[in-house]
């Protein structure tokens, strides 16, 4: 291999920057390596890597014919001195620096075959650097010099970050500090990122402005074709920044303020409120029970994270039907309803459902107005007015109607004087009737009494005359 047929990719066009870079290695190196030029490998931090050292083919068929045709290679580190990584003997003895004894490996069986590659276990950031290998097969010999760069993306701040905050992403991949033209590319989700007015790009560091929901999930950065990558987690409340809850008059409602994940690593708090001040339930949903039309209005939900707060406003609208139900209606007679929604106006759409009849079939009315000018016996039952959107039903409000024929339709269908005049005489002889045996009943008691009284005196002492 000749510098002039290095192969160095770093996926970018600064193809003359490049060459210049290791030609300059090259020449450093030539007094004590000969022609040798540096091949470049990327490992990704806890990965393995493997860092190539391949004896020609004649050079290996040349040891083949040595008499003595032993093998033996030493790895090296070129950190302002050699540092001897590891090193094989033609004994078969292996020797491995302290600090690297369970991470490098030489495959002895791939020695015959004229492989002395490096291979390198969980790599560290602080293993990349240059490599220099010398390998003996016989009488032939092989120098390899790797350039190890590492790549490991981080994130600051750490962790899970509230919505409207900023994060940098550093894709820690630097060797040479003179190279000011790193080769970095950025995926979000697997797609190509771009600059744009929220992202920017410079060199190994990427910016995101106000976080969105949007922005969760893998980035990525890739160098050599070896990425890199982390899972960004971005704490929202899930659906719209304002939502619109609709339930009917006399149900429960619940208002949603819920986040797209519990965090663990710091505490989180939720408040309510609304115009008419705070409700202090600290809890993601807000439960209301037997809804009334005046609880209708915004209700503002706060969640506070890491000292950021994140805010949702939710309408809460009431459906209900005036007048009032149950409705009693006469056979024949007209009747309207009108279905309503209390809150802030919207672009809603009513229907109304009535009753099933014999085949099942319903009749359904559009408009908030349910007009009945003549109502009919089949018209008894559950009637539903829906509410419709955009995106749907909004919600439903039942409504019952009870119709009764004219002539079980109570006193009112007596009021005519052919009735109410015999009826009064009936009732009049009977008072009188009830009033003359009564007075009978009380003549016999005085009587009965009186003689009871005669019959239980004493006769009467008449007085003694005294003659002188």
């Amino acid at each position: 291999m000749t510098c002039d047929t290095l192969i160095y990719m770093r996926g970018d066009d600064s193809a003359c920057d490049t060459d210049m870079c290791v030609r300059h290695l090259c020449l450093l190196l030539l007094p004590t390596l000969g022609t040798v030029c540096a091949v470049s490998v990327t490992g990704l931090v806890g990965s393995q890597v493997t860092l190539p050292c391949n004896m020609t083919k004649d050079s290996l068929e040349a040891g083949h014919r040595s008499k003595y045709p032993a093998t033996s290679v030493r790895w090296q580190k070129k950190d302002g001195k050699q540092r001897t990584v590891v090193s094989v003997l033609s004994s078969g003895l292996t020797f491995t620096a302290q600090s690297m004894i369970s991470r490098v490996v030489i495959q002895q069986s791939e020695m015959d075959q004229g492989v002395f590659s490096l291979h390198l276990k969980d790599v560290q950031e602080e293993d990349a650097g240059i490599y220099h290998g010398k390998a003996q097969y016989g009488d032939s010999k092989q120098n390899c010099l790797v350039i190890l760069h590492t790549i490991k993306l981080t994130q600051s701040p750490r962790g899970l970050l509230p919505e409207r905050t900023s994060v940098n992403l550093t894709c820690s991949s630097v060797v040479d500090p003179e190279q000011t033209s790193p080769s970095v590319r950025w995926f979000h989700r697997g797609v190509l990122v771009q600059p744009s007015s929220r992202v920017s790009l410079s060199g190994f560091g990427l910016y995101i402005l106000s976080l969105t929901q949007d922005d969760q999930g893998e980035w990525s950065c890739e160098e050599d074709g070896v990425r890199s990558s982390l899972m960004l987690r971005v704490l929202g409340i899930s659906g719209p920044s304002s939502l619109s809850v609709y339930t009917a008059s006399g149900s429960s409602a619940e208002l949603p303020c819920n986040v797209n994940e519990m965090p663990m690593e710091w505490p989180l708090r939720v408040r309510w409120s609304r115009a008419t001040g705070p409700i202090g339930e600290d809890k993601q949903m807000l439960l209301l029970n037997h809804v009334r039309a005046e609880d209708a209005g915004t209700y503002r939900c706060d969640v506070t994270f890491r000292s950021q707060q994140l805010t949702r406003h939710i309408n809460l609208r009431v459906i209900q039907v005036f007048p009032p139900g149950p409705t009693f209606a006469k056979e024949g007679s007209s009747h309207q309803l009108l279905c309503n929604v209390s809150g802030l106006p919207g672009e809603e759409r009513f229907e109304w459902t009535g009753p099933s009849d014999p085949t099942g079939q319903h009749k359904v009315l559009s408009g908030a107005v349910l007009d009945l000018p003549i109502v009919h016996a089949k018209d008894s039952g559950t009637w539903i007015c829906s509410v419709y959107g955009k995106d749907g039903t909004l919600g439903k409000v039942e409504h019952w109607i009870y119709v009764h024929a004219p002539h079980t339709a109570g006193v009112t269908s007596f009021s005519s004087w052919r009735y109410i005049l015999p009826l009064s005489l009936l009732l009049v002889f009977g008072l009188i009737a009830i009033a003359v045996v009564s007075f009978r009943n009380r003549q016999r008691r005085l009587s009965h009494l009186a003689a009871l009284t005669s019959m239980g005196s004493p006769p009467a002492s008449h007085p003694k005359k005294i003659s002188v």
